[in-house]
């Protein structure tokens, strides 16, 4: 007998944020206490409705902790409940090859000409160009070269860096390799809109910002505002959309924000428990505090494409 852990519908960090942190809240304590192994437990994954990326990103990062925490493959069981659209998209995003899940049920892809291309999941611990690389092969093959493709490779290679050398204290447990990544991308043919998102289970950006380079500069401007997670965000967004030569810990701010002088879009990072969008069209940065910690840092980079087919 399983016990279940139920996630909301619609899996989204943007619309249902309280909810989403919250299944995954309930599902640490299921999975990391002192009785985890006494009784097992599954997700509901039939409850799911609505899947996005970044709340994709997540829980697959979850599940691959789990996995390596419990040292077997997890199965996927009663998928005949599942929402056929959303066990589409996680097959799509390649969330049971990441894990191997050996019982996988095969589901028809979409279409010859889908509105929706995803890049599969990348994992790694160690900073590799060719990750990198091989995802904007993928991206430019489905929406053709960028201009700012150099930007992205540069802002992408800036997040994996952060990952591997900033967000993992040496005095905690993450369950994973200190230093793990996870990355995905999708290229919407509709709304012609690239997307590139980067997500660590580390110890979450306004933590380590004390003992980056950045903190003398955005020390006075946090003094005046406050210093809640979202503020501390926003004000290293900010400092870093303004500076183009920062050194160290501080160049990946202005690498990422300078993606969107080449296509309209937005900056997205959810880290702690703050939330900072940094928005092209307005040049503006709006901030959201939370109730709950992410567990992490989540970067979300879209850029819409100004090209025609």
């Amino acid at each position: 007998m399983h016990d279940f852990i139920t996630p909301p519908a619609d899996f989204s960090l943007r619309n249902n944020y309280d909810k989403v942190i919250g299944f995954f809240s309930h599902f640490r304590s299921m999975a990391y206490n002192d009785r985890a192994f006494d009784r097992p437990f599954g997700i509901e994954f039939a409850a799911l409705k609505k899947v996005a990326p970044g709340a994709a990103l997540m829980l697959a990062a979850e599940l691959y902790r789990l996995q390596r925490f419990v040292g077997r493959r997890l199965s996927a069981i009663r998928q005949d409940e599942w929402d056929p659209e959303v066990r589409r998209t996680l097959q799509e995003l390649g969330l049971f090859k990441l894990l191997a899940t050996p019982n996988v049920y095969p589901v028809m892809r979409r279409d010859d000409n889908p509105s929706l291309e995803i890049i599969e999941y990348s994992v790694d611990a160690e900073v590799d160009g060719n990750k990198c690389g091989h995802l904007l092969d993928c991206l430019a093959e489905i929406a053709g070269d960028l201009p700012a493709q150099n930007f992205i490779y540069d802002g992408l290679i800036e997040a994996l860096k952060n990952s591997k050398h900033h967000a993992y204290s040496e005095e905690r447990w993450y369950g994973v390799e200190p230093g793990t990544w996870f990355m995905t991308g999708s290229y919407d043919r509709f709304e012609r809109q690239l997307t590139a998102a980067v997500f660590d289970l580390g110890v979450g950006i306004p933590a380590t910002l004390p003992r980056s380079g950045l903190w003398e500069h955005l020390r006075p401007i946090l003094s005046l505002s406050g210093s809640d997670d979202a503020k501390m965000i926003s004000a290293a967004m900010e400092y870093g959309r303004t500076r183009t030569h920062l050194q160290g810990r501080g160049k990946g701010l202005p690498i990422m924000m300078r993606l969107l002088d080449h296509h309209p879009g937005y900056l997205r990072i959810v880290s702690g428990k703050g939330e900072a969008v940094y928005d092209s069209l307005t040049k503006s940065i709006h901030e959201t505090s939370h109730a709950e910690s992410i567990g992490g840092t989540l970067i979300e980079w879209s850029i819409a494409s100004d090209r025609r087919n």
